[in-house]
């Protein structure tokens, strides 16, 4: 299937590309492929893929061609992964069709398109994709330049400016820092997949992940049964718990009653919609004082007020 990388707005868009900077085009690319297809099958993106994985990766450049006034264009060439991923044991909790008709140019672009959204808080987005995504940045020689990234009318192209990168910075900025977290559940023997497992909480399913086999051998033996996780937790954009990195586990004691939940990690922004959400307009201020508390420690007193006088129109 074939993609297109176009470059405009500068003099040395004329059909030929130097070997630096094709090399950091096509590095970032496939760095930012690699991590949303790990993110699509393992839940995390900072994971090397293996052999069969890397092969399905592949992405070829076919052409370079262009002049001054259109710009240089890139035609790139790559299989959709249903035709190059074999007897893959796919997530269970993500649609196996999904990811078997993308390629890993519509991987890249659908990534962007994600951290560009206006509801990217919402996006299937982790910290390491996003910095791949910032990483992109480094491809333009200029603040003119706009590159387009499409696949000639199967999805929407992407069109990137210099200024597109705060909004993806900002983004990256806004999800909180991985944090140790001790969790209490059942391992739900339903939800198995490769290196990553299902925790049932009091407050829902957490995801759990590890890339250590030793740490998979001995865990499937708690497959039904409570167990206790310690591990890293990781947050995604709005604050919701992404999964936990296992470090150790074992079997649960009385204690460990005070670990039967998990908490969620918002700022005082994600705080304050949340709070919004749940009440009608005529609770906002109501809402607006159940928060001032902890907003007051984090924002100043203009940027409060500017809150209420938001909610007034």
């Amino acid at each position: 299937m074939n993609y297109d990388i176009k470059i405009i707005g500068t003099n040395q868009d004329n059909g030929l590309i130097e070997f630096d900077r094709l090399n950091t085009l096509t590095k970032s690319t496939k760095d930012i492929a690699t991590k949303a297809l790990m993110l699509k099958l393992r839940g995390f993106s900072d994971i090397k893929p293996n052999v069969n994985l890397k092969k399905a990766l592949s992405i070829y450049l076919e052409n370079i061609s262009g002049n001054k006034e259109e710009g240089t264009l890139l035609t790139i060439e790559n299989n959709i992964f249903k035709e190059t991923i074999k007897a893959l044991q796919l997530d269970f909790f993500k649609p196996t069709e999904e990811i078997l008709a993308m390629t890993p140019m519509s991987l890249v672009i659908k990534s962007f398109h994600a951290a560009l959204s206006n509801d990217n808080e919402e996006a299937d987005l982790d910290k390491p994709i996003l910095k791949s995504l910032l990483s992109f940045q480094s491809n333009f020689i200029n603040n003119n330049e706009i590159f387009y990234l499409s696949n000639r009318g199967t999805i929407p192209e992407i069109k990137l400016t210099k200024d597109d990168f705060r909004k993806i910075r900002l983004l990256e900025d806004k999800i909180p820092e991985p944090q140790k977290i001790i969790i209490s559940g059942k391992l739900d023997e339903m939800k198995v997949s490769k290196g990553k497992l299902g925790l049932q909480t009091n407050d829902g399913l957490v995801n759990i992940f590890t890339n250590e086999n030793f740490i998979i051998d001995e865990i499937v033996n708690y497959l039904g049964k409570d167990i206790t996780i310690s591990g890293i937790a990781h947050y995604k954009a709005n604050g919701q718990l992404s999964f936990i990195n296992i470090q150790n586990f074992r079997e649960p004691s009385k204690n460990d009653i005070y670990f039967e939940g998990f908490k969620s990690v918002y700022t005082s922004e994600q705080q304050l919609s949340l709070e919004l959400k749940k009440h009608p307009r005529k609770n906002s201020l109501n809402a607006l004082k159940k928060l001032s508390g902890i907003l007051k420690n984090d924002i100043s007193d203009e940027d409060f007020n500017e809150m209420i006088k938001d909610i007034h129109q």
